[in-house]
């Protein structure tokens, strides 16, 4: 419940992101995050009706349906395995993004439908090939338990190609992505232009002569736009900082979230395989089926916190404006509205 109330304290925050300028909800990393906490609440909720309903069947005995008891085992388990392998793929959605506003910063304020298209085609491909859940899962009278009628070469081949498109695919490359971006954040050489500095640059007027000098006041734009190199440094070491503390603990969530992950697949994996279910003593099965299912569902948990406390606030108006004096008004206002724009990639 706390991971619910986590993430339902994420959208919230994102709502309000998304009505103060809905353009750069959809086109950023925010789009990603709210569909990852969507897909994270509904599984939570998934797995504790689950664990209501055992509970429920438990106590009603013999008295339940059997029908409905599969219909619930059937579209509970899959809203399981749809919305986790979503939320993982949301995950590789937002690697490739960070990826793109590292090295690529231009062209990340420049993307329009891209996320919004590859949210879609993926939640679409997820839905289509889960459904084979549908038709082999079904509530089992002996166990009590929602689960597989029997194992057979097609279901195993399902498992497995399941454990690869849900984990094994995407953690791969987000592995790729992030170790990049890593060895680029520590890199001792990195010199990097703030992105206010180059849009100010941009959005000053050329090819227009400046106005005539006044002693009283300065009018060279050149001479407006350089900055001290002791205000430079100033303005220049915050930002950096920032970004490069929020990219590493996206990373290093990535990596937890990874983690958790990787026990239960490794299990689910070797169930699948072992046809016997003999090659671990049946009480340390039951261990290792308690730690892999509190690590795989703690993920959840774990992801709203951190999206609770590090989501950002877009803003509208940079904290340190460029202003530029001058006797052309019309100047003067095109610098001002252009550096209205909120300047700074979010690297979530």
């Amino acid at each position: 419940m706390a991971g619910i109330g986590l993430n339902v304290y994420v959208l919230v925050k994102l709502k309000k992101i998304a009505r103060m300028n809905s353009f750069r909800f959809e086109t950023s990393s925010a789009l990603p995050l709210c569909a990852m906490s969507i897909c994270d609440s509904i599984c939570l909720l998934a797995l504790f009706s689950q664990a209501m309903f055992h509970v429920g069947i438990r106590a009603l005995a013999r008295e339940h349906s059997s029908l409905g008891a599969s219909l619930f085992c059937k579209v509970d388990m899959y809203l399981l395995h749809t919305t986790s392998s979503f939320s993982v793929w949301c995950w590789l959605i937002l690697s490739v993004l960070r990826y793109t506003a590292v090295f690529h910063p231009f062209k990340y304020r420049t993307i329009w439908r891209q996320p919004r298209d590859a949210l879609a085609i993926t939640a679409i491909v997820i839905s289509l090939y889960e459904t084979w859940i549908l038709y082999t899962v079904e509530y089992q009278e002996k166990t009590q338990s929602c689960s597989e009628e029997k194992q057979t070469s097609a279901t195993q081949t399902a498992h497995m190609m399941d454990i690869f498109l849900s984990y094994v695919i995407p953690a791969f490359i987000r592995i790729v992505f992030d170790g990049i971006v890593l060895c680029h954040c520590y890199r001792p050489d990195m010199v990097e232009v703030p992105i206010l500095q180059r849009r100010c640059g941009i959005s000053a007027p050329s090819g227009i002569p400046p106005a005539p000098t006044d002693p009283n006041q300065p009018v060279n734009m050149n001479l407006a736009l350089s900055l001290s190199k002791q205000n430079s440094y100033k303005n220049q070491s915050q930002p950096v900082q920032k970004k490069a503390s929020m990219i590493k603990r996206s990373l290093i969530i990535s990596v937890v979230n990874l983690c958790c992950n990787l026990p239960s697949h490794i299990l689910r994996g070797m169930l699948t395989v072992d046809e016997s279910h003999k090659t671990i003593p049946e009480r340390w099965m039951m261990l290792l089926e308690g730690v892999s299912q509190l690590l795989y569902f703690g993920q959840f948990t774990c992801n709203a916190f951190y999206l609770s406390t590090t989501i950002y606030e877009t803003s509208t108006v940079p904290t340190r404006p460029c202003h530029v004096l001058t006797k052309q008004q019309s100047n003067s206002s095109t610098i001002t509205s252009s550096t209205k724009n909120n300047f700074f990639a979010e690297y979530v």
